[in-house]
């Protein structure tokens, strides 16, 4: 694909928004000067050599915003080898399961015990996608719980209809945390507003068309994850229900089919205080794309609608959706895809790494980044911008304190 530039209210609540805020910057300062200080020492060691340009401090610090797929199911494989020594020494700050990676349930609790004791400063993030239906990495035949999609869950006639989905998605739940993930790469939060959508309606991923349906059942799967310790990820910012075509394929253009309902879901649920993290699509839209044909998720204007006072007000860590998927690979190269996606306001990038299965890529796309901030494309503010928010979470991984709305 050819890349064409062109230019192109309650008080009370607000009230509870700006305490969070100021709580969540509070804590954040002091878990990152520890953090940084545990590194500074020595206790931790980082084999990349960030070279003369960039200092050791901003190398781990860019590690930690690089979530990787990886090839193999067991200690010994290739691919968990080297997944392993990159999050030991820093190069990456977590890994996403994917089917490749998935056997039964002892095979899987061993290899992630093995991810998990890798590093020796922050923990991992264990990632998946386990949202039921369609989309669970976790499957019956292989001897795990099945789980409704979004679509049942959402349609449920019961009056108690969000209490049975806390009850479904806590089952779902202790399971991942019983294996050891501690972050889920949802809920959905999608409007389904077109049902022909093959990426979302079309595959039951979607609570429902509007965000009366979709924002207590998101509720309830943050709520029941959090009660597990288990970070989730809202998706896919600014919406993806409109959309006629799959970002896994190519660039999905909504700019004549998204609605402004779509951003209440975000919002309802950052009131609550329940958004860990929220998921930047691969889509199209001049409101929230800063040039024709660039991605949501390259664009800082969509970041900004995210972050700033007048739009959402949200200071939790920003996702990338996989930069392995159509909509980015038929544009760039993983290398500026990460700069671009990085310098516009994500801050924590996923790449399945799964057609390329390089056991390599990790340090590759770190070394990447570091290059960036020598050559002036990247900003240590913005580095450690993205850090401080992801020490935050990490923390309240570590100390069992994901908050819960009810």
């Amino acid at each position: 694909m050819s890349f064409r530039p062109r230019l192109v209210p309650s008080m009370a609540l607000a009230l509870l928004a700006v305490l969070c805020l100021a709580t969540h910057v509070l804590v954040a300062h002091v878990f990152v000067t520890v953090a940084l200080s545990k590194e500074d020492d020595g206790r931790s060691t980082h084999a990349i050599d960030a070279g003369d340009c960039a200092s050791a401090r901003v190398s781990a610090m860019i590690g930690q915003t690089i979530m990787v797929g990886f090839a193999g199911r067991r200690e010994q494989d290739p691919g968990v080898r080297a997944v392993v020594a990159q999050l030991r020494d820093g190069t990456v700050g977590g890994v996403v399961l994917f089917p490749n990676n998935i056997g039964d349930r002892a095979q899987l609790k061993a290899l992630i015990d093995v991810l998990r004791s890798a590093p020796s400063g922050l923990p991992p993030f264990i990632g998946v996608d386990q949202e039921g239906g369609a989309v669970q990495r976790l499957r019956a035949r292989r001897g795990f719980e099945w789980f409704p999609s979004a679509k049942l869950v959402g349609e449920n006639p019961s009056l108690d209809s969000q209490e049975i989905a806390e009850e479904i998605y806590s089952q779902m739940a202790a399971e991942l945390a019983g294996l050891g993930f501690n972050m889920n790469l949802g809920p959905v939060v999608d409007l389904n507003t077109n049902p022909n959508n093959p990426v979302i309606g079309a595959r039951g991923r979607s609570f429902g068309r509007t965000s009366d349906i979709v924002s207590p059942m998101a509720a309830a799967f943050i709520n029941a994850h959090h009660a597990a310790n288990i970070a989730t990820v809202a998706k896919h910012f600014p919406g993806h229900g409109s959309s006629a075509v799959d970002s896994h394929r190519t660039l999905a253009d909504i700019s004549q089919t998204w609605q402004e309902e779509e951003l209440d879901p975000y919002r309802r649920l950052m009131l609550q205080g329940l958004l860990d993290g929220v998921m930047m699509g691969h889509l199209y839209h001049p409101r929230f794309s800063d040039l024709e044909d660039l991605p949501t998720s390259l664009s800082a204007k969509a970041a900004a609608v995210l972050r700033r006072s007048d739009g959402l007000g949200f200071d939790g860590v920003i996702v990338s959706d996989d930069m392995d998927m159509g909509a980015i690979v038929e544009a760039f190269s993983p290398e500026e895809a990460a700069v671009r996606a990085i310098r516009a306001g994500t801050d924590i990038l996923i790449f399945s790494n799964i057609e390329r299965g390089d056991p390599d890529f990790g340090a590759r796309l770190h070394q990447a980044l570091v290059k960036a901030v020598c050559d002036g494309r990247l900003g240590e503010a913005r580095i450690e911008e993205a850090y401080r928010r992801i020490v935050r979470l990490k923390e309240q991984l570590k100390t069992s304190t994901l908050p819960r709305a009810w």
